[in-house]
Parts: structure tokens; sequence; C-alpha cells
């Protein structure tokens, strides 16, 4: 077993080695220099990666002091982060996104229609020539607007006060509140 502690300290040591001359160059000037010759796509990138490898190194360090890592917050952060990378992958491939169905909305907005298109709709070819004329000759009627007790309601309200022939800014102002 100590041979392979051995072995795997002087990988880990070997890969640390690579890992501080690949991050020397970023570390020679400020990040904010750094980053302003980059495409807003690899400044993105890059500042996605240096979090990442700072909790991962972190996460190295805990393994190596003997504290299980997977109890630490350093695996949520890593968990964030790598949500981070999804993202950059999704905006580098858009045409790889599926446009996403809401399926019950779907379905309610069917249903929707089907209900207002039996209540409205022509039963003789007659009333569906009317309609069509009606509509422009299109061929696509409008479905009607559903009437509500409140809409029943204000109509009534309305053709009182104009038979009264006092129907004023006030007095619409004044009308009763219906609930469906």
């Amino acid at each position: 077993e100590t041979r392979r502690a051995k072995a795997t300290i002087a990988a880990l040591s070997n890969v640390l080695g690579q890992l501080e001359s690949q991050i020397e160059p970023l570390l020679l000037q400020p990040l904010a220099e750094t980053v302003i010759g980059l495409e807003p796509i690899q400044q993105i990138k890059l500042q996605t990666v240096i979090p990442y490898v700072v909790y991962d190194l972190i996460f190295i360090y805990l393994k190596t002091r003997g504290i299980n890592p997977l109890t630490h917050p350093v695996v949520a952060e890593l968990a964030r982060i790598k949500q981070y990378f999804d993202k950059i992958k999704g905006a580098e491939n858009p045409e790889t996104k599926r446009m996403a169905i809401d399926k019950e909305a779907a379905g309610r907005f069917i249903k929707h229609a089907i209900a207002q298109a039996k209540a409205g709709a022509p039963h003789s070819a007659t009333d569906i020539m009317q309609s069509t004329s009606n509509t422009g000759g299109s061929g696509n009627a409008a479905v009607p607007a559903k009437v509500t007790v409140k809409m029943r309601a204000r109509e009534a309200y309305l053709r009182e006060l104009s038979q009264r022939g006092d129907a004023s800014d006030e007095d619409m102002e004044d009308l009763p509140d219906f609930e469906d």
C-alpha cells in the first residue's frame, strides 16, 4: 500500500505542477486585462473555469487531509458551477436546443377552444356560409367570446341607464361587481 500511496502522491504532484505552469500566465496580469482580449463566450468560459479549479483544488486538499469532501459545502459549489458549464454548452449550440411544449397548457387551450367552438359553432351549411361571409370569406370563423354573468348584468344596467336618459360617467364608475 505504501508504494501505491507514493505513486498516487507523485502523480498528484506532477499534475499540480502542470496545472501551476498552465495557470501562471493568468496570474502574471490582472484578470480584467486577461479577459478583455477574449471573445464573450471565451470570457464566460474563463470566468467559470477559474472558480471550478479553485473549488476542485479545495476538494483535493480536503481529501489529502483525510476529510470526506462529500460532506463539505465545496461539493455543492462544484455542482453549481457544473450547471454553468451546461448553460455555456447550451449557448454555444443553440440549434441543439429543442422547443419545450407545455402539454398541460396546450391541453387546456385545446379543450377551451373546442368548448367555445361547440357553444357557438354553426350547425347547417347555410350557417357556415353566413359565418364565412361575415369574416371576409377566409373560412376561419372567429370563435365568439364567452359571455359571463357579469357581462350580462353590466349590459342590463347600461340599458336601464340609457332608457332613463341619465347615463353619466359617475354612474359608470359605480357599477356593481358580480362573480361568475
